[in-house]
């Protein structure tokens, strides 16, 4: 009978190294790590791949984003953009109706404005890759990514 004490022993090494995994923060705990760090949009593709270089008309600036207290707020192309969000228990993304400044720009601000609008309107799966240099993804049902880079707020 020594293999029964070596199966309890697989699997209570098992269950220890469940545990001991680190799994991306869920829930409030996503909510708070998102709301420690400023967002600043890295690269963003379509459902092909493609890179959607509509969000990218300049090389600076980028568009960037904080969440504070159920609030999100966006700089970085013509206008500021904000509104309400929630995060579910499936960690997706869902803003409330935006509301922005009313700026007029050139040079494809407004287009990078209305194109982000457009896709933060949809909800989102929320992905954080949490490092010494955090990394938010946020994915639509159709594919397209926002790869954001957080640094903590002043």
């Amino acid at each position: 009978m020594p293999i029964r004490p070596l199966v309890w022993l697989a699997v209570a090494a098992l269950a220890l190294a469940a545990c001991a995994t680190p799994s991306a923060p869920s829930g409030p705990a996503l909510q708070g790590r998102l709301s420690a760090l400023r967002w600043t949009l890295q690269s963003a593709t379509d459902g092909q791949g493609q890179p959607m270089a509509v969000l990218f008309p300049r090389a600076d600036p980028r568009f960037t984003v904080e969440f504070k207290e159920g609030r999100m707020g966006i700089r970085g192309g013509c206008n500021a953009m904000g509104g309400s969000y929630q995060i579910d228990a499936a960690n997706r993304l869902q803003v409330g109706p935006m509301v922005s400044t009313r700026m007029a720009c050139g040079g494809g601000l407004m287009e990078a404005d209305q194109a982000l609008g457009a896709l933060l309107a949809q909800r989102l799966q929320v992905r954080l890759d949490d490092g010494p240099a955090p990394v938010l993804r946020l994915l639509s049902d159709a594919g397209q990514t926002l790869v954001w880079v957080g640094v903590p707020t002043p």
